[in-house]
Formats: C-alpha cells, sequence, structure tokens
C-alpha cells in the first residue's frame, strides 16, 4: 500500500513539474520595409535592417485594381498564406517566409494595368514558431469593406498564450494620417496618390492568454468611401519546451 501511494506521489509531482516548465519566447518586432509604386510590372520585397537566420517575414502587397496580377511566393521561396482580389476592393496578397543566411530581396511581378496605385511591404518577427506555418490561426479569407476611411479588421481565436495577433489592411484610397488599433503597435504603413491612390498596413499586439482577439479598426483620416480588405492572423510564439497540456498544443 505505502509503495502504491509513493508511486501516484511520485506521478503527481513528475506531472506538476513538467506543466509548469512549458513556455514559449516571446516575440518581438524586427522592423519593416516597405514602399509604393503606380502600377509597377515588377518589384522586390526587401528586409529590414537587423534581421536574422530564424526571423520570419511576413509579406504584404495590395493594389486597388484588382485586376492586376501578381505572381510571388514559391519561386522566390515565399509561402502564400493568402492571394485574394475582387472587383471593386482591389487585390490583396499576404505571404510568409523563416529567413536564412543569405536572404536579401523577395522579387515579384505584376501585370500591367494603368494607374493601379500598388503599396507593398515585409514586416520582420523574431520569436516566432518555425515549424510550418507560422500563424497559428486567421480569420478566415480576407474580409471586404465599403465606405469607410477607417479599415476594421476581424476577430481571431489565439491557440497559444503570448500568440502575436497581426492585422493587415489594403484599401483603395490614400490617407492624411493613420492610427492603429487601439492597444496595437504599427508593422508598417504606406500610401500613395500616385495613379488610382491606395494605402496598407500591418499593426500587432502580444496576447496574453488564450482566447479571441478583435482589434478594432485603424484611425485614418481621408474620405469616406473607401473600400479593401481587411484580415487578421496570430503567430504562434516559438516553443522553448516541447512539453504542451490542454488547449496549448
Amino acid at each position: 500500500m505505502k509503495r502504491f501511494l509513493i508511486t501516484i506521489t511520485v506521478a503527481l509531482m513528475i506531472t506538476i513539474v513538467l506543466s509548469n516548465v512549458v513556455s514559449a519566447a516571446r516575440i518581438s518586432f524586427i522592423g519593416t520595409a516597405n514602399t509604393t509604386g503606380n502600377n509597377p510590372t515588377s518589384g522586390n520585397f526587401t528586409l529590414p535592417a537587423g534581421w536574422a537566420a530564424g526571423d520570419v517575414a511576413v509579406f504584404w502587397w495590395y493594389t486597388e485594381n484588382n485586376t492586376k496580377t501578381l505572381v510571388a511566393g514559391t519561386p522566390w521561396g515565399i509561402t502564400s498564406k493568402q492571394d485574394v482580389n475582387s472587383s471593386g476592393f482591389g487585390h490583396i496578397f499576404i505571404g510568409y517566409r523563416t529567413l536564412v543566411a543569405g536572404d536579401s530581396t523577395f522579387g515579384w511581378t505584376s501585370s500591367t494595368v494603368n494607374l493601379a496605385t500598388t503599396i507593398w511591404g515585409t514586416s520582420v518577427f523574431r520569436g516566432v514558431n518555425r515549424s510550418g506555418d507560422p500563424f497559428e490561426a486567421q480569420s478566415g479569407a480576407p474580409a471586404t469593406f465599403t465606405d469607410t476611411s477607417s479599415p476594421d479588421p476581424p476577430a481571431v481565436t489565439t491557440k497559444t498564450n503570448g500568440a502575436w495577433v497581426i492585422p493587415i489592411f489594403g484599401k483603395n484610397n490614400d490617407y492624411l494620417s493613420i492610427t492603429v488599433p487601439t492597444g496595437y503597435t504599427s508593422a508598417g504603413s504606406n500610401d500613395a496618390t500616385t495613379g488610382n491612390d491606395a494605402s496598407a498596413g500591418v499593426a500587432y499586439r502580444e496576447i496574453a492568454s488564450i482566447g479571441t482577439e478583435d482589434p478594432g479598426p485603424w484611425s485614418a483620416a481621408g474620405t469616406a468611401n473607401d473600400d479593401g480588405y481587411v484580415w487578421t492572423g496570430a503567430l504562434m510564439p516559438a516553443a522553448e519546451n516541447a512539453v504542451f497540456f490542454g488547449t496549448n498544443l
């Protein structure tokens, strides 16, 4: 009987110890590089200063004209996360890559569409899961919005404590000024009035506990008849210890 009780006690102690060693590296934002163009037919996603092998780059590209095509992704080592277009809302692309030594620029090509203002950029994060897709969750396909200067990204449900929620927008007008959703920090944005005008941006926020996060809108000064896309993803922290329980799996 004593041996049985000792066995149970030891097993419980091991379980408690293992549950306490579960931890994840905190994600950090390294920087962004972004630019604009009037109907560019080619370009490069570039990397910001300070990046290192093992960082995760999130690539974003938006044009106000949905008929303007984009060839990016596999030929340049970028994995496509979203690539959608629709009349009146433009064309948005979101991709990612775990960076390796020797990375520099990632090219893309596009069809020619007169006055199609285009915005593109790279946002780099450290401490993100590097095994497979760094996004542990997403809101779904990019959602459209109409007649507002302030894009309101959809909610996403995180799966890991300390995940970083990443809302992204692209819209068919520029902005006079822009403020990220409350509680968030900018991970890059840009706009242009050359061509038919467009703007795009990214933000981030660490979410301490698993659950549903609704970022709320950007606040942008501009016209009230803007249309475009919004999307929200959640970056998974890199696990420091390979022991997980319950919903942390």
